[in-house]
């Protein structure tokens, strides 16, 4: 793949995330009858536009990002299709379509690649590769090792599905306690004391090294399912991630930009459609939650601020509103030119 072709692809794959995420607003404000004056994909100059039956759909000149303008979002008006004339239950539906409508596409993006690609299932109580750093290479533990014996258990005789599930749940449980590790290298016994690590990530105890896996192909509702749980999983993860970033100070070397987005869209595109797939998931996922954080201009300030029209059954003052919005967004364009300078730097 050439870098011309890379860098298309990845604008391409990028604009579509992006897009999805105001496809959800637009579609549940049609749904609600709030009127869109503009369903533009991009930012900048317009390159051109096409005037549809009630909205104006615009395709700009720098191809990251996107909005839907509505009527009466920013501005009063007297118009009952208007933003600030519909009841604060639509309005918050709208809002929160976009963030929702990012989940369905991680969804979608995962059935697609368990479709394809299948399901790696660890049944088999045989080492794969063992992590560096970790204790399971400290120790001495190698590829191709079957593991026969943990603690005081034999777990040669059982089903070699119920002995993987056995030994995952003795490390996790056994918590950072020293244990015995037996295992059969060629047809010889080796016995190795362990003393597990925590992984930060997932809060569960580990030795650091993987099962040897077996590809099994999954029908369309069982990949469904499969995607609804593991979309659950990441968003889970990435929430965890995010309060221990924001407790522990979040650092600028942390963030990534849109043209460090591209990059790795670009590594991934060239490393194979699963990469790319994968990492779509997580920028979908990441773009949806990140959206949910309480900060003006955000989806999730709008959504704070929606709820408290609510509770107080009476208007923002519309100035107020704006005058928060625009102190973050001014915020976030500030960041923005931050972390796009710290891309740049790192992928020279």
């Amino acid at each position: 793949m050439t870098t011309l072709t890379t860098i298309l692809v990845s604008l391409l794959f990028f604009s579509i995330i992006i897009m999805i995420h105001e496809l959800g607003h637009f579609l549940i404000a049609r749904v609600v009858g709030i009127h869109a004056e503009e369903f533009s994909l991009g930012m900048g100059p317009r390159l051109f536009k096409i005037k549809g039956k009630e909205t104006e759909y615009s395709l700009r000149v720098i191809p990251m990002g996107g909005y839907v303008r509505f009527l009466g979002e920013d501005e009063d008006s007297n118009d009952p299709r208007a933003f600030n004339n519909a009841k604060v239950w639509k309005r918050f539906l709208v809002i929160l379509a976009g963030p929702i409508m990012n989940m369905i596409l991680a969804v979608f993006l995962f059935s697609i690649a368990f479709l394809y690609f299948g399901i790696y299932e660890s049944d088999i109580p045989v080492i794969d590769s063992v992590i560096e750093g970790y204790p399971a290479e400290q120790v001495g533990l190698q590829a191709n090792d079957r593991i026969i014996g943990i603690g005081d258990i034999d777990v040669a005789n059982m089903e070699e599905s119920e002995a993987v599930e056995y030994i995952r749940n003795f490390i996790n449980e056994n918590g950072p306690n020293p244990f015995t590790m037996t295992v059969l290298r060629d047809v010889q016994k080796y016995q190795y004391e362990i003393i597990p690590g925590r992984d930060e990530e997932s809060g569960r105890w580990q030795v650091g090294f993987y099962f040897r896996a077996k590809i099994r192909k999954v029908g369309f509702f069982e990949s469904i399912g499969m995607s609804f749980m593991q979309t659950l999983r990441v968003m889970g993860l990435m929430y965890s991630a995010l309060k221990e970033l924001i407790s522990s100070g979040i650092g600028m070397g942390d963030v990534m930009g849109p043209i460090g987005i591209v990059t790795e869209i670009g590594r991934a595109a060239q490393a194979g459609i699963q990469q790319l797939l994968n990492l779509g998931i997580i920028i979908t996922i990441n773009l949806g939650i990140m959206n949910l954080i309480p900060f003006p201009a955000l989806d999730g300030g709008r959504l704070l601020l929606l709820a408290v029209e609510g509770v107080r059954r009476k208007p923002i003052d519309r100035n107020k509103e704006g005058f928060l919005h625009l102190i973050g967004f001014a915020l976030l364009i500030i960041l923005m030119i931050i972390v796009t300078y710290k891309d740049i730097l790192r992928i020279q």
